[in-house]
C-alpha cells in the first residue's frame, strides 16, 4: 500500500490521505476506497473556521447502513484527511453545523 494518496473535492482541492492514518482498520483498502468516495463525492461539505483555522467536513452514506464523516484541515501547506467517523451522531453533526457554513448539499 502507498505511503499516501489523494482524491480532489467537488472545489477542487486535493485531500491528502495518510494511509497509516487508514490501515488499523481490519479492511483498510476497503476504508480508503469508502474515504475517495466521500471527498469525491459528498452528499455535504462543511466548512468551519475557528482560531485562524479552516476544516472542511465531507459527510455522505456508504451503502445502506453506514455514513462516514472525513474531517480534513490545512497541514504544512496542503489540505489533509485527519480522522473519519463511522456513523457520526446527530448531536455530533447538529454541533458541526452550528459552528460552520454548508459549502455543499447534495441529492
Amino acid at each position: 500500500m502507498p505511503d499516501e494518496l489523494t482524491a480532489i473535492d467537488p472545489l477542487g482541492r486535493t485531500i491528502y490521505l495518510p494511509a497509516a492514518d487508514y490501515s488499523t482498520d481490519d479492511n483498510a483498502i476497503g476504508v480508503l476506497d469508502d474515504v475517495t468516495a466521500v471527498i469525491k463525492r459528498p452528499a455535504v461539505v462543511i466548512e468551519v473556521k475557528e482560531n485562524e483555522k479552516t476544516e472542511y467536513y465531507y459527510f455522505r452514506s456508504v451503502g445502506w447502513n453506514k455514513a462516514l464523516l472525513i474531517i480534513t484541515h490545512l497541514h504544512n501547506g496542503r489540505w489533509e484527511a485527519y480522522r473519519h467517523v463511522w456513523n457520526p451522531t446527530a448531536e455530533m453533526m447538529s454541533n458541526v453545523l452550528g459552528r460552520g457554513k454548508q459549502v455543499i448539499y447534495t441529492v
